[in-house]
């Protein structure tokens, strides 16, 4: 027998839906001629659970269409809701179930048996969208909490663990009372920021637990929803080793390198409870250390931005030659090397895959060599023979670094008493049925780097364990088992093959191969010090205006510094509320906005879609430090051709600005 549900039913008197329902079994309904009484009904009732479906007819008297559905919505948050909808208007009803209708049935040709079938359907469809909810939150590997205002409303186990409390302590607890005195005042504002926008706050703080240790933590605050309203939602990462376990062996990390990992660690033998524990408390490890690295690459390359962008300015001043202008190119290289090594950090901390570019090996190689001398340390003898010319292979940025760094690290750390690590680089043109073709991608021109040491070597057992996640024959927990398994990830990715050779006491040789990527052959792109400067136009007078918008001081002068170069008349904004108020004061005043996508409070997309209801048609150029694939894994899609990713050069920025104006004079 179908299950008895409890209906609210606002319609208008009159109306067919009630008529309706009075020939179907199962249902009880409450009638509301109009939403302020369905409101009274609601407040009277008291338990949210008192009615299980909402049925609303969006001809009603003191409401119609979207404004009906949006203000019933309100009323029992989290609740299923069926609308019907006078005529067929398709728009209308995309409209409804993009904003949360289970189902939207036209009042034309209803009939008792489909407006049935619909009320259980949705009812059924909501709770299985709970299930999946609450079963995703029960099995997240880090500690999740949801607030509202200042009380802790539900708490995943993984969140109970860490708290040190069962389900039970939550009616009593608040927020605040989690964190030692120190640092309740930097919660209250993490939570106030958060209150009701989606505003992400993170932070190390020590954890008050009742029954066990105090426990130090990475925290991060950010808006959410909670049944339609508006809460707060807050991560917990341990950082302290000693209580790691505490999770259990279901960790599952979530930046790249751990949700590999941990995701190959479950499907192989883990060697029982101790060792599942151990590799859990490594990825959970490791995606710590992946968040942090991806918050410090992200504010690195606003340093990084401002310091290459005004050492490339200042070289093209009167006067920057001799010791001046040597002094200005060796900082300019060495913040080329470190946005190479951001771009690698911000590579291992993001879960999606980046956009693969041309690259020449050696020119890499060749930059990042002063760099792997000192990783290598005094004790050991570095030499570096490159060999592949011009070649070029395609990688997502900072994956070759990634992949040479690991290699090496691994070459130095089996040679304790130091020795020779060589690294070399040559084009093999792999044939047909040669022994090379079962490690390439089929026959043809390969890059191959080979790295090779004269360390300790390895036998026959760790060779066959050498790419397996966590796996590591370091000692005293030096290694995360994870530098091999990165390289292999990568090269698989790419499509190449490695092939490893070692003997027990004369050391190990590494070899990559990697297809030769012929589009650059004789080409002098690819350079990433060249690519999109030489055509970009030169400092002129200009006639448009630019508002910029960024909340880095630094950046935000030294951007201005750059257009005020190229001729352009400037405004300024911190904040995208003081933006909107520049425009909204002088819209006539600018021609185009530069923002960052990542500002405190409302960010650059949001800032764009409200300038067009102030401004119809006023273009932005978007920058940031995260490439478009990771902002649309956020729900934020930008057009590639107004979006500049960071670092960039004062070339590269006034040719997107410049590009951007054009495009918009010519679409007139």
């Amino acid at each position: 027998m179908p299950e008895n549900l409890s209906i609210l039913l606002i319609e208008s008197r009159g109306g067919i839906a009630r008529a309706l329902l009075s020939s179907q079994t199962g249902f009880t309904v409450v009638h509301a001629d109009r939403i302020s009484k369905a409101s009274a009904l609601c407040a009277q009732a008291g338990s949210p659970g008192a009615f299980q479906v909402i049925l609303i007819d969006l001809s009603l008297q003191d409401s119609k269409g979207l404004d009906s559905f949006r203000r019933a919505a309100a009323l029992l948050p989290g609740a299923p809701l069926v609308a019907i909808q006078p005529d067929d208007d398709t728009a209308l009803a995309e409209t409804l179930i993009a904003e949360g209708a289970q189902a939207c049935l036209n009042k034309d040709g209803l009939d008792g048996g489909a407006l049935a079938q619909a009320l259980r359907q949705a009812v059924l469809r909501n709770r299985a969208e709970a299930r999946r909810f609450r079963a995703l939150f029960d099995s997240a590997p880090i500690g999740i909490l949801l607030a509202a205002g200042r009380r802790v409303i539900m708490a995943n186990p993984a969140g109970l663990d860490i708290l040190g409390r069962v389900e039970t302590d939550l009616a009593s607890v608040s927020v605040l009372d989690l964190f030692p005195p120190e640092s309740r005042s930097r919660i209250e504002k993490a939570l106030d920021a958060a209150a009701g926008e989606i505003q992400e706050s993170r932070f190390t703080s020590e954890l008050e637990r009742p029954r066990k240790p105090a426990l130090r933590c990475q925290v991060f605050v950010t808006g959410a929803m909670l049944n339609d309203s508006p809460a707060v939602a807050l991560y917990l990462a341990s950082l302290d080793e000693k209580d790691e376990a505490a999770y259990g062996a279901t960790g599952r990390g979530m930046s790249r390198a751990g949700a590999a990992a941990a995701g190959s660690a479950s499907q192989g033998n883990m060697g029982g409870t101790e060792a599942a524990q151990e590799h859990a408390r490594q990825a959970r490890k490791m995606e710590a250390l992946g968040r942090l690295a991806g918050g410090v690459a992200h504010d690195f390359n606003n340093l990084l931005t401002a310091i290459n962008g005004y050492s490339e300015h200042l070289l093209t001043l009167p006067g920057a030659e001799g010791a001046i202008a040597s002094g200005l190119k060796a900082i300019r290289r060495a913040g080329d090397t470190a946005a190479a090594m951001t771009r690698s950090l911000m590579s291992f901390s993001r879960s999606e895959g980046g956009t693969a570019r041309s690259m020449r090996v050696d020119e890499a190689i060749g930059e990042m060599a002063p760099v792997l001398q000192r990783l290598v340390g005094d004790v050991v003898e570095f030499r570096v023979k490159l060999e592949a010319g011009n070649a070029a292979v395609r990688l997502e940025p900072g994956q070759l670094e990634q992949l040479i760094l690991n290699l090496c690290v691994n070459a130095r750390d089996a040679m304790p008493a130091g020795g020779t690590l060589t690294l070399t680089t040559n084009v093999m043109d792999v044939a047909p049925g040669s022994a090379f073709t079962h490690l390439a991608t089929g026959a043809g021109e390969h890059v191959v780097i080979s790295v090779q040491d004269s360390g300790t070597g390895m036998g026959e057992e760790t060779l066959e364990c050498l790419f397996e996640p966590f796996y590591t024959t370091k000692r005293g927990g030096r290694g995360t088992g994870l530098g091999l398994a990165t390289v292999y990830g990568i090269v698989s990715q790419a499509g190449g093959g490695i092939n490893v050779t070692s003997v027990l006491g004369e050391g190990s040789r590494f070899r990559i191969f990697l297809s030769r990527d012929l589009a650059l052959a004789g080409s002098e792109e690819g350079s990433p010090h060249q690519a999109g400067q030489d055509s970009v136009w030169k400092p002129q007078q200009s006639r448009e205006t630019i508002l910029v918008v960024e909340d880095e001081p630094s950046l935000r002068e030294m951007i201005l510094t750059i257009l005020q170069r190229y001729g352009f008349a400037l405004l300024e904004a911190a904040s995208a509320a003081e933006a909107l108020d520049i425009v909204t004061e002088r819209p006539n005043d600018v021609d185009l906005v530069v923002t960052d996508v990542m500002l405190r409070g409302e960010g650059g997309h949001e800032l764009a879609e409200a300038l067009q209801a102030v401004k119809p048609g006023l273009r932005t150029v978007f920058i940031s430090g995260h490439s478009l694939e990771s902002l649309a894994d956020r729900d934020i899609i930008l057009p590639a051709d107004a979006f500049l990713e960071k670092p960039f050069s004062p070339a590269q920025l006034a040719a997107k600005v410049r590009a951007v104006l054009d495009a918009a004079r010519k679409a007139g």
